[in-house]
């Protein structure tokens, strides 16, 4: 079990992303969750903010650009991409199966510059993007592991992708800023995605 000091409800029962929900929509950022299936092409559409996607599976997300323009993106499992707003487009999933993602759409301004310094945190969370909107982490916690305490200024998402005695992989949930402490009391390895927003 992942035991945090700072913590808010479960937004979502986890994976699979089937049907597509939108469990978080706040002032800071849209969160929707969806499962990309091998060969469904979707409708043409533009993507307004920059986002933080999250894939629970491998696979490539083939895109394609009125013109003729096509941007295969690949992705592993537990991979974090970031990406820029984009004009219209089709998305076509390649993969052995199912693909669940989460979209993390972003309301900052793409410009904007942050105030708040992120906190520095301990060696258990290994930095996977970061700029000036977000700072993205993977959390990884051994049996009976404890992180150091620290303060965060921010508000997180935060999106397990390993099972725990409380949480569902893919369980989506906000976090408030505050003290905290993160430590697992299962007895299996304990991985999670954590996502900042600057401010």
């Amino acid at each position: 079990m992942l035991a945090m000091i700072v913590f808010a409800a479960a937004a979502h029962a986890g994976i699979p992303y089937d049907p597509p929900a939108t469990p978080i929509d706040n002032a800071v950022a849209r969160v929707a969750l969806s499962a990309g299936k091998p060969g469904e092409l979707t409708k043409p559409h533009v993507h307004l903010t920059n986002r933080v996607m999250i894939y629970f599976q491998a696979g490539t997300n083939i895109i394609r650009y009125p013109g003729g323009k096509v941007a295969p993106e690949h992705f592993r499992a537990g991979d974090v991409q970031w990406n820029t707003a984009m004009g219209t487009h089709t998305a076509e999933i390649a993969a052995a199966g199912p693909v669940d993602i989460v979209h993390v759409e972003l309301k900052s301004p793409p410009d904007m510059v942050p105030h708040i310094k992120p906190p520095t945190l301990d060696a258990h969370f290994k930095r996977e993007l970061e700029n000036n909107q977000v700072r993205v982490l993977l959390l990884h916690l051994a049996p009976g592991v404890k992180t150091a305490p620290y303060n965060e200024p921010f508000e997180r998402l935060l999106v397990p992708l390993t099972k725990s005695a409380r949480l569902q992989p893919g369980e989506v949930q906000w976090l408030a800023p505050g003290a905290g402490a993160d430590e697992n009391t299962g007895t299996a390895p304990y991985e999670a995605i954590i996502v900042e927003f600057k401010k």
